[in-house]
């Protein structure tokens, strides 16, 4: 008997350490900024990328960009009132801020840090408040050198494998307009095209989805070492006036406590990822 229960003990305590071994916590933080333009650059940035693709998407900015923008709208802002035009015409005094509406929508530009509140927890992956980022003195220093900071943000996750860990969703910066197209809408009647002298032509407008100037997916996992995979669109106008589109696609080993660059020649991202409480 004395013997089982040594057995239990210890299975019990093999038990405990694995399961303390998964349960590994870290938190990773990041800056995104504009590369500044050089003359000296001659890549060419117009080849047509698919779209960014990845199973198991996680999206924490946009309930921490649409918390700023319903503030907004409750001190008072105009730019972030939800109400249809229609309403804002004829009811100019009342109007309410609710939580569920999509406050994104109005930003021309997105704030540099969504908002988060603060959290200390291992319970599912969350964003880091302003209190709890490390790098405003890197912030500072990036905007002292003349370059400009689009994203600054982190959040808290555990150690999982390369087909487990989630695909953050990332955007930022300035948003972009698609180009609007039109195209003539007709319906042939049995009569064929004969049967259109006589009636006029619609027209529809077609709206492209727009685009913020930075979009895509980071994934971290772990094997051993970290791993980072970047996939994002980096969107700037051009000479010609015209909006164009660069990819930064890499694969980063890295290692925890290091800080980190990814280079691109319009994107440039400092991290670092953080050991948390282990």
């Amino acid at each position: 008997m004395k013997h089982l229960v040594k057995i239990s003990v210890l299975f019990l305590a093999l038990t405990q350490s694995m399961s303390a071994y998964a349960l590994r916590w870290f938190e990773v933080e990041l800056i995104a900024f504009e590369q500044q333009p050089s003359p000296l650059l001659r890549e060419d940035f117009s080849l047509v990328h698919p779209l960014i693709k990845g199973n198991n998407q996680l999206d924490l900015l946009t309930d921490g960009f649409n918390a700023q923008g319903q503030q907004r709208c409750l001190e008072g802002d105009a730019d972030f009132d939800p109400r249809p035009i229609a309403q804002k015409v004829y009811d100019s005094y009342s109007w309410a801020c609710p939580s569920s509406h999509d406050y994104i929508s109005h930003y021309e530009t997105l704030p540099i840090s969504p908002y988060a509140e603060p959290q200390e927890h291992m319970d599912n992956i969350y964003l880091l408040s302003q209190q709890q980022l490390q790098f405003a003195d890197t912030l500072r220093q990036l905007q002292s050198k003349g370059l400009k900071p689009i994203l600054h943000t982190g959040w808290r996750f555990p150690e999982q494998s390369m087909r487990r860990a989630p695909f953050m969703k990332i955007f930022a910066g300035k948003q972009f307009e698609s180009p609007i197209s039109y195209k003539l809408i007709d319906t042939l009647s049995q009569e064929g095209y004969l049967g259109l002298l006589d009636k006029p032509f619609s027209v529809q407008q077609e709206n492209d989805i727009d685009h913020w100037q930075l979009e895509g997916l980071l994934k971290i996992h772990v094997k051993h070492y970290l791993y980072v995979t970047s996939n994002l669109d980096i969107r700037y106008l051009a000479d010609d006036g015209n909006i164009q589109t660069a990819r930064m696609s890499q694969f980063t080993r890295v290692y925890s406590g290091d800080i980190h660059y990814l280079d691109h020649p319009k994107l440039g991202i400092i991290f670092q990822i953080r050991k948390y409480k282990h």
